[in-house]
């Protein structure tokens, strides 16, 4: 099985700008269209083996992508054609050639496995347009320095991470020559070696391709273990043993060299390629009626006027819920004027959205939990959605108020929105503390734990980092941190990990164990300004809580804490962030309700 997996997984979908989120993607959504579908892609993939690429053909007009440089190492298009041939027979005119690209990348993946790798969400339309300049454009170059692939990267909102996991798709396929000689023969154009080159790889190299015009030899892209997918890629990285300058590459950031570091272990980097797999999966996907369903998909359906549509969709595995129905400007027809009024009650008042629901004789709400007893603003949500009832009732839900008032209230000191929020949510019918307690990040948790919580909603390390940097406004309760001033370990002492003066300046605040009514800003100095002060503080050891200091004890969030210093770089990431996470775990169409009141449920 021939499988070039980083160039499948960026050509799956060839996009351009950004992630799009909240699409109309869904798990099985061929299942009453087109039930065997599915199945019969893995049939035919697991038969003949996939590259699954770039599909049309070039025409008198334009050269098509699988004829752009970068893809002239792919093979495969006759299986997918088997492929979309075996599913017409079954159902005409139903299953995208872009569908069976995405699950047969994860089947050619999987066959080794025997089981399904990741979970691939459906309902992907084709394009009408396949350009060569298209490919150059958004496929990384094998001659891109490392800023060259984190910006390539970052245009489809893709992060470091993404880059470093994804290009552990080099451990399956080969390259030619042409893509990587330069490094043997003229590196800086003196007719010298690339001193980043392990000497005697590039002996062997040099044995294979004998001179800088050779074009056509190939040669393995993981020496040793180039038709198993596997964690080995990792380990001749290290050993800087990487074909290409773009591998090489990956060892010139800090951030980049520790993820590959984690990654030599295989099953962390099974994970974390499946996750990498189910966000790059929903880049500007096409769905709805953009589009067109090729009849061939290495040609398109000459009925279809040029058209494209960006349709948006954030990654799920366990709570995320990517291709969710959350939709840029969801209430335009049925309350056009929903969002300036949740704004414009926002700005008047202040914000901390946060749980609503009212504890009940039979059960402890979240609001009530212990993580969320210094949370305030109850009364400003229910002023918002007074003020949004008044203008259409019974069409904006709690859940989507929140989540614009947390935006507006973030951007009431810009006074221009830091972030789009996609809406559409609905409210649930339960709040339960313990749920609180499961899902909030506790203030007593360890780098492991804090790490764990956000996996656990398909959110990274980057994302807790850049999320924590909401600290940056706010109080705390001493009953969250006095242990660290105390009884730190059950003796008496104080966590040695806290800056000396600021314990003692905590310690005129908080005067005992038993202090549960005193409060103290999170972020000294700044905690009613929205800014990157927060990791300036962290660098000094004055994070509050115990969660805030377990940052620094991981190398990957500490990298990311000095790069977050910059006020510019914060808000950039925090906007990524934000729209992250406002996609986990939605209610969307007929689930849930649109409650009356945000504080109890519609009886």
């Amino acid at each position: 099985m021939k499988t070039n997996i980083l160039l499948l997984v960026c050509l799956v979908v060839t996009a351009t700008f950004g992630v799009c989120q909240g699409s109309s993607l869904k798990k099985s959504f061929y299942e009453k269209t087109c039930p065997r579908a599915e199945k019969i892609v893995k049939s035919v993939t697991w038969k003949h083996g996939c590259d699954g690429s770039v599909l049309l053909n070039s025409t008198a007009n334009s050269t098509a992508e699988k004829a752009a440089i970068p893809n002239l190492s792919l093979s495969g298009f006759d299986v997918i054609d088997d492929i979309k041939s075996a599913v017409e027979k079954e159902c005409r005119g139903i299953v995208s050639c872009a569908d069976i690209l995405a699950l047969a990348a994860r089947d050619s993946v999987s066959f080794q496995f025997q089981k399904p790798m990741w979970k691939v969400l459906t309902g992907r339309r084709d394009g009408l347009v396949s350009l060569a300049p298209e490919a150059l454009a958004n496929i990384p170059s094998p001659f891109f320095n490392f800023t060259q692939l984190q910006q390539n990267f970052a245009n489809k909102n893709l992060t470091v991470h993404d880059l470093v996991v994804l290009s552990g798709g080099h451990t399956i396929g080969i390259g030619h020559c042409s893509f990587f000689s330069n490094r043997l023969y003229n590196f800086t154009g003196k007719g010298d070696q690339d001193p980043s080159l392990n000497s005697s790889y590039a002996q062997f190299l040099k044995s294979k391709c004998k001179s800088l015009n050779d074009k056509t030899t190939t040669v393995e892209m993981d020496p040793g273990s180039f038709q198993k997918f596997d964690s080995h890629y990792y380990n001749i990285l290290l050993q800087k043993k990487g074909l290409f300058q773009s591998d090489a590459a990956l060892l010139t950031n800090k951030q980049a060299k520790y993820t590959i570091q984690e990654l030599v272990r295989q099953n962390e980097f099974f994970e974390e390629f499946a996750k990498s797999m189910k966000r790059m999966g929903a880049v500007q996907v096409l769905t709805g009626t953009a589009g067109q369903i090729r009849k061939k998909c290495w040609k398109k359906r000459s009925d279809y006027k040029k058209s494209r549509c960006c349709a948006n969709g954030v990654t799920a595995t366990f709570g995320v819920c990517q291709g969710s129905s959350l939709k840029k400007s969801f209430y335009e027809k049925t309350c056009p004027r929903a969002e300036k009024i949740v704004k414009s009650v926002t700005w008047k008042h202040g914000c901390d959205g946060s749980v609503l629901l009212n504890s009940t004789a039979n059960s402890t709400a979240e609001k009530a939990a212990i993580p969320n007893l210094s949370l305030s603003g109850f009364d400003v949500i229910d002023d918002i959605k007074s003020a949004v009832e008044k203008e259409c009732r019974g069409i904006v839900s709690c859940a989507d108020i929140l989540a614009l008032a947390a935006r507006d209230s973030v951007s009431f000191q810009f006074q221009k929105p830091m972030w789009k929020v996609l809406t559409g949510r609905r409210d649930g019918l339960v709040s339960l503390a313990p749920e609180a307690l499961a899902n909030i990040p506790s203030p007593f948790f360890n780098f492991t734990q804090l790490q764990q919580n956000f996996a656990n909603k398909n959110l990274t390390v980057h994302d807790l980092v850049v999320l924590s940097g909401g600290h940056t406004i706010g109080i705390g309760h001493c009953s969250f941190f006095s242990n660290r001033l105390y009884n730190f370990t059950g003796k008496g002492d104080q966590d040695p990990s806290l800056n000396s003066s600021y314990a003692q300046f905590l310690k005129s605040k908080c005067k005992s164990l038993n202090d549960k009514t005193t409060t103290v800003e999170m972020d000294p100095g700044s905690f009613q300004k929205f800014d990157s002060h927060y990791y300036n503080i962290l660098l000094q050891k004055k994070g509050l809580f115990q969660s805030d200091a377990a940052l620094l004890t991981n190398k990957q969030a500490k990298y990311t804490i000095q790069e977050l210093v910059r006020q510019n770089e914060f808000f950039e990431e925090f906007a990524k962030s934000m729209k992250r996470m406002g996609a986990v775990q939605v209610l969307t169409g007929t689930a849930g309700q649109i409650r009356k009141k945000c504080w109890k449920v519609n009886t």
